[in-house]
């Protein structure tokens, strides 16, 4: 055990694992859960790693081709005397070169932009991914608050039942109630149970969700709950900020980069140049040789090569902005469509809770209050508690689909977590 805790470095690792498991037993709050999905997102790391690929090849396109070193034998005789023979004929010669391949700086440099719009496109896509994953681990983190308070109004309901049937046993023993109570206390007793164990199921999916996005194991979530009752903003702010989606972004980079294309294409037709320097050495006592040579592209058919490109390309510009228009006008139904969605999921909610609920519980009190006075029996205030269970249920049911809705609207655009 001295070994252990000799090294100063081993001492600190211990204290790092306590305290990280200390802090998943506690739970993690709303903004904490966040962070953890964003840093355990794989799907953000290979993002940021092609966003980094593209802006490397765009700054190695505006770089001249490689030069190439050229080797060969010219002239080989394959007739007569000297056939097949490299030294003896005047003309032959061992020949040794270096090209290059001279591109236009214009048509670089449009090469290199293309690729920094793919980067920004790419870029782009970043935001789509933290939006969507602050959407998922939200809903997650939501659920699993949400069921746990459910679950926990569950679990008082059903315990105060059973020490009534214990009561009511006892009752029976004395003979002061009747085993058929009892009997039909039990059955209601065992249908609240099983809607425990409904409520245990979605603690335990949530958990498994919520882990699943963070990669932490998270038994419980801590902190304060969104004000998730209340639109995150007004419905008109919302659809001025549809031009600020992440998808809306992104097509707009798409339409960026297909006329980054359209340019590079346009100057397709500008040729490139080659050019070579090379020495020869020829057989003895004839004189060595050297030379330049010069390559250059020739576009003779433009018309029905790089004009059609260059044409194929505005035409996916065209295409490019008319799917922003188009997506623009999507995102706009479906803001309205989630907007209608919560505000009937916000009424359903508030008549569960404002309504619902404390008519069952008055009626519950009233029964109580009979049962102690001897004029109701146990069952019919076990199916009064069983109803106001439901009802706890079925608002706990309202809050989280209205807290799944408050989520999808709130992150539709990422929001930086402090």
């Amino acid at each position: 055990m001295s070994n252990l805790f000799s090294h100063p470095a081993r001492v600190g690792w211990l204290l790092l694992v306590c305290c990280s498991a200390s802090a998943q037993a506690a739970g993690l709050t709303l903004e904490q859960s966040l962070s953890a999905a964003e840093r355990y997102s794989a799907e953000l790391s290979a993002n940021r790693h092609q966003v980094s690929a593209l802006r490397n090849m765009a700054d190695s396109a505006l770089q001249l081709p490689d030069p190439k070193l050229k080797l060969g034998i010219e002239n080989i005789p394959v007739q007569g005397g000297n056939g097949h023979r490299l030294t003896r004929d005047g003309m032959t010669m061992g020949r040794i070169g270096i090209m290059q391949d001279y591109v236009s700086g214009n048509k670089r440099q449009r090469k290199a932009d293309t690729l920094r719009a793919e980067a920004e496109k790419t870029s782009a896509n970043s935001a789509a991914i933290r939006a969507r994953l602050q959407q998922q681990t939200a809903q997650a983190w939501l659920e699993l608050a949400l069921s746990q308070q459910t679950l926990r109004d569950a679990r008082a309901l059903v315990a105060e039942s059973e020490r009534q049937i214990s009561a009511q046993r006892a009752g029976v023993a004395s003979g002061s109630s009747s085993a058929s109570e009892v009997v039909d206390a039990r059955l209601t007793l065992l249908a609240m149970q099983d809607q425990i164990s409904t409520a245990e199921r979605d603690v335990t999916v949530a958990q498994a969700r919520l882990t699943q996005l963070t990669g932490q194991q998270i038994e419980q979530v801590v902190g304060k709950l969104p004000r998730f009752e209340r639109l995150p903003a007004d419905g008109e702010v919302l659809r001025q900020a549809i031009r600020q989606h992440p998808d809306v972004v992104q097509a707009g980079r798409e339409a960026d980069v297909a006329k980054a294309r359209s340019a590079q294409s346009a100057i397709a037709a500008i040729p490139d140049v080659g050019v070579e320097v090379y020495y020869a050495r020829r057989a003895d006592g004839y004189e060595d040789m050297a030379g330049v040579m010069l390559s250059v592209d020739l576009p003779l058919f433009k018309a029905q090569r790089q004009d059609k490109n260059y044409a194929a390309d505005v035409s996916r510009t065209l295409e490019a902005n008319d799917q922003l228009t188009l997506l623009i006008r999507d995102h706009r139904a479906q803001l309205d469509t989630l907007l209608a969605q919560y505000q009937a999921a916000q009424a359903q909610w508030q008549r569960q809770r404002q309504q619902a609920i404390p008519l069952q519980q008055q009626r519950l009190d009233l029964l109580l209050a009979q049962y102690r006075s001897g004029s109701s029996n146990l069952s019919a205030v076990l199916a009064a508690r069983r109803a106001l269970l439901d009802a706890r249920l079925n608002a706990g049911q309202a809050a989280r689909q209205l807290a799944q809705l408050w989520a999808a609207i709130r992150y539709l655009i990422p929001q930086e977590i402090l």
